[in-house]
Parts: structure tokens; C-alpha cells; sequence
């Protein structure tokens, strides 16, 4: 199954209930444009923050630039507009071509780390989430649509609303990396999506994503252990079934849910293949 806008099969609806984000302890950081480390926190509790994920690749993120910065222009001065590329699969230049293509004039940061979409339960882009000026999240959604634009005006007239409206993303409990001891483990980094949905904005990674699986398959058959961790944006349970499906996958593939195996392991590209060898890394492999 083909997803015409991918951010669908996430919704699995509204909480109009507040909720908290779970505490983090190290500082958030973000870099921007000029490649300083920004705290976060520096900007939260001063007047509300709008928080806007998003990559150059996306297809809904770039037909809803234009509704952005017309919000940055209407409510700049009272919101704090954060705009943050989620780093996978990206670059500098990339970002600097929708900056100009879109006249953008919001901050622009990149989240390296992917700890910044961790703490706020990112699933996909694209992903707005407003905060308050109590540093409260106030709201998450994926469409550029009318509870946005309502909570952005409530937002810049006191810093707060009355009530929080919050998807509500049934998360999984994501499948532990074993590496043993002794003998090789291949271990692929990629996402369900990568070979189709890049296939005309990114044709050359999305050719790399098939022969990533193609490669791993064929390590299978000379008798490698090897196991595929996917990425959890834009993906389900069913989604991994298809993949499993197009690719004649005979090894494990589960979902990185938290993509806590992605940001320990530093993968900001997919696909990325990682290489044991009684139980040390011995490569890292990007192309195939």
C-alpha cells in the first residue's frame, strides 16, 4: 500500500487533555545556520515556542512553507518560530535551496542529534508542536489546518490556551540489538519508505535503498547474521509486512521505535550498514 500523504497513517487521533513530555536531562540542543550549538532551553518560557520538523525531501513539508512563513510573518513578534530540519538523509545545501525557494526568514536549526525530536515524540514530517510560555506543549499535528492556526492566534495573545490538543501515536516497544561475542552480525539501518518515496525527489538514495536490502540479503545466504532495523517515521507494523513482502526479507526487520538504536549509533542517512565482527564494529557502509 502506497501512501498518497504519509503523515495519514500516524493520526490515530486528538487528545483534548494536557500531557506531559517526558523529562530530559541532558540539555536539548540544536545547531544553526551558522553551526553554533543553541540550547533549547533558552528560548522556553519567554513567550510561546513553535517548534516546526521537517526535511527537504518531504513532499508535505514544501507545500506547507508557504502557510509557515506567512505564520512567521503574522506572529514572529509574539511566537518564537523554531524550524528544525530533522537531519536524515540532508544537507547544508539542501537546507539553504528551500530557504531561498521559499524567501524563509524564520531561524533555521538541524536537530544532529535527533535527541531534540526524541523529547518531543516525533513520528514524521511534517510535525508542529507549540509550546506555551509556561513551557508546556500545547499542541502536536501534522497538517497545516485551521486547530493550528487557532492555537497559533490564542498563543500570541496571552502565551496560553485553554486546552492542549495533542496526537495520540500509539508508540511499540522497540526490539533490542543483540551483537554477539563471537562471529559476524550485519546490522541495516533504512526505512520502509526509502526506495519509492524518494524515488523522484532523491532518485539516487532511493536507488541506494534497494540495493542495501538486495546487499544484506545476499550476506543471509553466505550465512551472516544479520537483522534490519527501520526507522519509525511514517511506519507501522504493516508497513513492515510490505517491505518484508517486496524484498523476499528472510532475516528479522523491526522498527527502531524511539530511534534510540538510530541516534546511538550516529545514523543521520539511510541506508547505513553496520558491521560486527566478534562483537566490534569493524565498518560502516553507506553505498552499495
Amino acid at each position: 500500500m502506497r501512501y498518497k500523504f504519509i503523515p495519514l497513517i500516524l493520526l490515530a487521533g486528538l487528545l483534548l487533555v494536557s500531557k506531559s513530555i517526558s523529562a530530559n536531562t541532558a540539555p536539548l540542543v540544536l545547531e544553526n545556520e551558522a553551526g553554533q550549538i543553541v540550547k533549547l532551553d533558552s528560548y522556553l518560557g519567554k513567550k510561546p515556542v513553535y517548534l516546526k520538523f521537517w526535511a527537504t525531501w518531504c513532499k508535505p513539508c514544501m507545500e506547507q512553507m508557504p502557510h509557515f512563513q506567512h505564520a512567521y510573518e503574522q506572529y514572529g513578534d509574539k511566537i518564537q518560530f523554531v524550524a528544525i530540519n530533522i537531519d536524515l538523509n540532508d544537507d547544508a545545501d539542501a537546507v539553504a535551496k528551500v530557504k531561498e525557494r521559499f524567501s524563509l526568514t524564520m531561524p533555521i536549526f538541524t536537530d544532529h542529534t535527533g535527541q531534540v525530536a526524541k523529547h518531543y515524540e516525533f513520528m514524521g514530517t511534517p510535525f508542529h508542536v507549540l509550546i506555551d510560555s509556561d513551557k508546556k506543549v500545547i499542541f502536536q499535528g501534522h497538517e497545516a489546518d485551521k486547530p493550528l492556526d487557532n492555537t497559533l492566534r490564542l498563543l500570541s495573545h496571552n502565551g496560553k490556551v485553554d486546552e492542549a490538543r495533542l496526537l495520540n501515536e500509539k508508540q511499540g516497544q522497540a526490539t533490542p540489538l543483540v551483537i554477539p561475542n563471537k562471529g559476524k552480525k550485519a546490522v541495516l539501518f533504512t526505512a520502509t519508505w526509502c526506495d519509492w518515496y524518494l524515488a523522484d525527489t532523491r532518485p539516487a538514495m532511493a536507488k541506494q535503498c534497494v540495493l542495501a536490502q538486495q546487499h544484506v540479503n545476499q550476506l543471509v545466504e553466505q550465512g551472516v547474521d544479520v537483522e534490519v532495523k527501520v526507522s519509525q517515521l511514517w511506519t507501522d507494523q504493516s508497513a513492515v509486512q510490505e517491505y518484508v513482502d517486496k524484498f523476499s526479507a528472510t532475516m528479522p526487520v523491526s522498527i527502531d521505535y524511539g530511534n534510540d538504536l538510530f541516534i546511538e549509533n550516529g545514523i543521520n542517512s539511510v541506508p547505513s550498514l553496520l558491521l560486527y565482527n566478534d562483537g566490534k564494529l569493524v565498518s560502516k557502509k553507506a553505498k552499495f
